[in-house]
Order: structure tokens, then sequence, then C-alpha cells
């Protein structure tokens, strides 16, 4: 995009935009002008101060701003200013922010390194390429974290559920998904974003839960297991799983959808937004200090659902 005196649209990304809740809403409040844009616009998005963004926020920004370049809104003149700052204007080139906005082949004045505990942004649109980027973050997720097979099993399990709805039945043009860990914070995410028609609209298909009228209570159903709104395709156990795995382990789970949201961890959270985010965003967030295994998960199961006593006649 190329730079404009005077846009129609301008967003401001300034501060931090990082998987905490409310730093987190207010990153879809300001983009809301880019997710109700209908009609071609001038546009400018200044990063200029902004100080760090996490991976989910960083799909959620791809994902809108590749949606409006793909329906051609984005008028000569539209600019992306980058962050004055060079290594978070460096870390957004890394993890292929200009790389997923465009087909060209871009000449980029960084060295890039080892994909090790992390992954660029990924854009995934068919069959083809969301196992793909599913099994890369559960593999940077793996080289982070100890993980038995069984746990990263299930985390690729949950990724692949998510990924592939999107492909299926999010009627999304696109699904975003990156990875980053964070050293000396011992915490890793993944995040992953559509711009599709969301949980509620999805769940509701099957006649099952046809009667839920409201997105935080889809979100929440939708958490539980062998919940899903396709069974002849998915067995609606990945969410469930990882889940309880990463309340186990210390982490958290994050989906949002249409005015809803559910955070869980070491205690969950069901809530109604003001501000509306279409189509699903599932942020994974794990502590990399403590293992991830199917385990802890038994012994939780067992503690919080023991089995009655039997006892002989």
């Amino acid at each position: 995009m190329a730079r404009s005196t005077s846009p129609d649209i301008r967003i401001e990304l300034s501060g931090a935009f990082v998987l905490q809740q409310r730093r987190f809403e207010r990153l879809i409040r300001l983009l809301q002008p880019l997710f109700d844009l209908e009609s071609e616009a001038r546009v400018e998005v200044d990063m200029s101060r902004l100080v760090a963004v996490g991976p989910t926020a960083l799909a959620l920004l791809t994902a809108a701003l590749r949606r409006a370049a793909d329906r051609d809104l984005l008028l000569e003149g539209s600019v992306l200013e980058p962050p004055r700052t060079p290594h978070v204007r460096n870390y957004l080139m890394r993890m292929n922010l200009l790389r997923t906005l465009t087909d060209e082949i871009l000449d980029e004045p960084i060295q890039r390194h080892e994909e090790h505990g992390f992954r660029p942004c990924e854009m995934f649109s068919d069959d083809s390429d969301y196992w793909k980027v599913s099994k890369a973050f559960a593999d940077a997720l793996a080289e982070s974290c100890s993980t038995d097979q069984t746990a990263r099993a299930a985390v690729l399990v949950c990724l692949s559920e998510v990924s592939e709805n999107v492909v299926q039945h999010a009627e999304a043009d696109h699904g975003f998904g990156a990875a980053q860990g964070w050293g000396k914070s011992q915490r890793f995410e993944i995040g992953i974003v559509d711009l599709g028609r969301g949980v509620r609209a999805s769940l509701t298909a099957n006649p099952t839960y046809a009667d839920i009228q409201d997105d935080a209570t889809a979100i929440a159903t939708a958490l539980d297991a062998r919940v899903t709104s396709t069974p002849e395709r998915n067995s609606g156990v990945g969410l469930y799983l990882t889940r309880m795995l990463l309340a186990a382990n210390g982490g958290s789970l994050l989906v949002r959808s249409g005015y809803g949201a559910v955070y869980s961890g070491s205690s969950d959270e069901v809530r109604s937004e003001p501000d509306f985010m279409p189509g699903t965003l599932v942020a994974l967030r794990a502590r990399t200090d403590r293992p991830l295994d199917m385990d802890a998960v038994y012994r939780r199961l067992d503690d919080d659902h023991p089995m009655p006593d039997s006892h002989d006649d």
C-alpha cells in the first residue's frame, strides 16, 4: 500500500496487543472499520507507535487487511505505516505480516533464522494446506514445551479441527495462524483466526444446537466434549481435550466469536462483549516451564469427577 495524506479511514495501533483480555478487546474495537468495510476507501493503518504484538493479534490484523485487499477495497493511497522501533518492525517482517498480505515476492532487509519454537503467520485456504499449518504449529509448541506423545496428538487434533472448520464450514476467504514462544516469561501462544460466519452460525447448522440464541453460549457449548457442527466429520474432542491440557499446564484457551468470548484456564469466564468479532478467533497459551501431559488431565478429571465407590452386596 502506498502513502496517503488524507485517508478515508485511519486506524492507529499503538502500545501492546497481547493475549490479555482487555488489550485484545481493544484491538477488536480498533479494527471495526476494516471489519465493516464494504466499499472502496483509502485506509491508513498507523503502527508507528506499536510496542508489541502477539501471534494471535498478528493473525487477526493480517486477516482484516488481507480480506480488504482481496476484495479490492483498498484504494490507491492506502498505507501501512510501519513501527518506528526497529526490533518491532523487524519482528513483523519475520512473522510474515507483509508476505501474507501480498502474493508478490518481497525484498526484505532482514535475515531470517531457523523456525524453532515459533512459526510465522501463515494463510491457509483449502484441504491441501490446513493440515500442514496445524502440524507446524503443534511442532513449534513441542519445540518449546515438554509434552508426551498423547498430549501432542491432542493439540494437533484441536488445531486441525479448528483449521478444517475454517476451510470446510466457516465460509471464510482464508484462515490465518501464527505461533510464538517467549523464553523469559516462559509462555507459548498459538492463534488461529478466520473472518467467516462464526461459531454460533456454524454450530446451529447442527439441528441438535439450533436453539442456541447467543454467541457466548454457542462458544461455551462448543468447548464441551463431543460437540461439533459436523458429527459426520469431526469427533468434537479436540478443543475439549486441549482446554483440559492447558488448564492442567497452567495455560489458557480463548475463543472469541461474534459478541461472545470464553476464557478457559485455572478458572472459566463466559462473557458477552460490546464489540463484534466476525468469524472466530482461537488462541492457545501454554506455560513452557511445565509439561503438557495427559496424565495431568486424567488426574484432574478424577479429582473433579471421581468414580463412585463400589460395594459388594
